[in-house]
């Protein structure tokens, strides 16, 4: 284990040794960190790559000036003595990058982690956010190195990697983020800045959202395309086909291109950015009159709900919202939505038992927990909403929602074992 043996120090010189003792130390380890992140970045990506073809692995190590500029921020002169402690703390020294085409195969990439390193710590970075504010999505990892690679490379078995998974966009977000934010130092953005980039941000979250739903209408079509390619093959190798009389025709309803339903559901999603929620409602109402599978109908469902709620058509959207859960029982969003209209209504015991079936099939849905919280905090059940408060704080960190709403309870329920009003 490499160490370093401090000797007494005036105190007036004591921090550009420690930061010369750090540097020297950064240096020596450099090289092991950057070969320990070649062989766990080949792990993940070989681990990923066959659930996830298009997902790209990368390792980096912290910039020296970077690290140095934390670890001033972090750390007293104290905590620097010996630096090798310090840097074990420094959970991002070493880090992967995992960068995947869609939202689903974040959760993909995240299980193939599980499968070859030690995960000490999930955290669902962004995630809470409301849409006046900004900043990007994640999902971070924190690894132990795997027992063989602390075996090999002893100086660092007791350091953790962090790994980041994220979609494209999440990660074009970050770069263009990092550049114009985390580097302006002493120049703040104005409130119009922050805005822009707040409805910048919201657009991209709702391109990810969109992007994911349009591969999952693919897949759904790709199987309706082999159901047909089956029910023509059994068709045409029947040893009994149907006879049709000559001037007859089967009947058939109409059917509607693939281009056609996805042009207009563009259009309605446009409209529904922009803030039209009138033609968005006009636009979805003419895309349910067309014939779409299960999965597309409940989409647009619910996006009409969705359109519906902001319109302050509160029945409509609850009428969609269960004919979305009706088409699609597994469409979360759908559900979630329609448990916080419930809500809103008054129908509290329809809104807990909906949010308890979404967890059924979504335990890690912060959201799903948070809306829970809700419903528990209305019935004045306290202990209970902190509870689901807590689970919806440990699947996203930063659900500033969910942390208000926890501080209230911890306060209301203080003042309950305290006897106060």
């Amino acid at each position: 284990m490499i160490g370093l043996s401090p000797s007494p120090i005036p105190e007036d010189s004591f921090h550009s040794l420690d930061e010369d003792s750090v540097e020297g130390l950064y240096h020596r380890l450099l090289p092991t960190c950057d070969q320990v992140l070649l062989e766990m970045a080949t792990l993940l990506q070989r681990a990923a790559e066959t659930k996830v073809p298009a997902v790209q692995v990368k390792g980096r190590v912290k910039r020296l000036p970077s690290l140095l500029e934390k670890i001033q921020r972090k750390f007293s002169p104290q905590d620097l003595v010996e630096p090798i402690p310090a840097l074990r703390r420094m959970t991002d020294l070493m880090a992967l990058r995992a960068v995947c085409p869609f939202l689903e195969d974040v959760d993909t990439v995240v299980e193939a982690a599980r499968m070859v390193f030690e995960i000490q710590e999930l955290e669902q970075k962004g995630e809470g956010r409301s849409f006046a504010e900004f900043g990007y999505s994640s999902t971070h990892l924190l690894v132990n190195l795997p027992y063989q690679l602390q075996r090999e490379y002893p100086a660092l078995a007791e350091f953790r990697v962090e790994i980041q998974v994220r979609t494209i966009l999440q990660d074009a977000w970050a770069e263009v983020e990092h550049e114009l934010i985390y580097k302006v130092g002493a120049h703040p953005l104005n409130q119009q800045i922050r805005r822009k980039l707040a409805a910048l941000n919201a657009n991209l979250v709702l391109s990810d959202t969109i992007f994911q739903e349009i591969r999952d209408y693919q897949k759904t079509n790709i199987s309706d395309l082999a159901r047909a390619r089956d029910n023509h093959f059994e068709h045409a190798t029947s040893e009994h086909p149907h006879f049709v009389a000559p001037g007859q025709e089967i009947s058939r309803s109409r059917r509607t291109s693939q281009a056609d339903i996805e042009k207009l559901l563009k259009k309605g999603l446009n409209a529904q950015i922009a803030g039209e929620m009138d033609d968005a409602v006009r636009i979805y109402t003419d895309l349910l009159e067309l014939q779409l599978d299960n999965f597309t109908l409940s989409v647009v469902l619910n996006h009409r709900g969705m359109a519906c709620e902001s319109l302050e058509h509160h029945s409509d959207a609850v009428a969609d919202f269960v004919k979305a859960r009706s088409a699609d029982p597994r469409n979360a969003r759908a559900r979630i939505n329609l448990a916080l209209a419930w809500r809103r209504m008054g129908r509290l015991d329809e809104a807990e038992a909906e949010f308890r079936e979404v967890l059924g099939f979504k335990a890690n849905s912060a959201h799903a927990h948070f809306g829970l919280a809700l419903v528990l905090s209305d019935r004045n059940e306290v202990e209970d909403a902190i509870l689901s408060c807590q689970r919806a704080l440990k699947l996203s960190h930063t659900f500033a929602q969910a942390q208000q709403l926890l501080n209230e309870l911890l306060e209301q329920s203080r003042r309950i074992v305290g006897g106060g009003s």
